[in-house]
């Protein structure tokens, strides 16, 4: 009985440091998607955290396939983490980086905007003029820019979580996957807590009864000795 009531204890101390590590963590996730959110005022500024963000890929125009391939090619759906670039850093980019503009997302339709990711493939003093890696739908599409219209150079890819976290940062996907497991989270923290203190105050209760049961228990052994010598 004793240790299966101290297998309890420990399992109950396990589920709480793993509920808090999983609190903290998304502690972290809500203020960071919150503080990158806030710094995009316009709907064209990158989300961002310290010059660094990111950014969903939502079409396959730098897909490079095995006829252009390139290390920092990446697919539709990859997540690309970003160094949002100021006017010093822009006059240091080369041919070759990946890039990131606010533009026309699709070649039909110049109504559909969003953020695009392509490769400078020339520099002409300050105008950037930049290409997707995809050999099929844009062996002949380039773009040119003017160097402020650049807003950051690519770091880093993760191939295949883009969509996911591009759901995560809407409306809906937020509150099911973030704000939703947080009230859950919470509501198990403050289950836990709420045990802690109830067991604590049992232990607590039964030591102090088993204290006064022995200060009865002398008393009452005292005054039958205090009776036998009256006798």
């Amino acid at each position: 009985m004793e240790i299966m009531e101290k297998n309890k204890k420990t399992s109950m101390k396990v589920l709480s440091i793993i509920g808090n590590v999983v609190f903290y963590v998304l502690i972290a996730v809500l203020l960071l998607f919150s503080i990158s959110n806030i710094s995009s005022k316009r709907e064209d500024d990158i989300p961002a955290v310290f010059s660094r963000g990111f950014v969903n890929v939502l079409s396959s125009s730098m897909d490079g396939n095995e006829t252009n391939y390139r290390v920092n090619s990446f697919k539709k759906d990859a997540l690309i983490f970003v160094k949002i670039l100021n006017d010093e850093s822009k006059a240091q980019l080369q041919v070759g980086d990946v890039v990131v503009f606010w533009g026309q997302l699709s070649p039909t339709d110049p109504t559909v905007k969003a953020f695009v990711i392509h490769r400078i493939i020339e520099i002409d003093g300050n105008q950037i003029t930049t290409q997707g890696d995809n050999p099929i739908t844009n062996a002949t599409i380039t773009e040119t820019h003017d160097l402020r219209a650049i807003k950051a150079v690519a770091t880093s890819k993760v191939e295949g979580i883009g969509g996911a976290i591009g759901y995560l940062q809407s409306p809906t996907g937020f509150l099911i996957f973030v704000v939703v497991p947080l009230i859950l989270l919470v509501v198990f923290e403050t289950v836990i807590l709420i045990r802690f203190i109830l067991q604590r105050n049992k232990v607590k209760l039964e030591a102090e009864y088993a204290l006064e049961k022995e200060r009865l228990k002398a008393e009452l052994m005292e005054e039958i000795k205090k009776r036998e010598k009256e006798e």
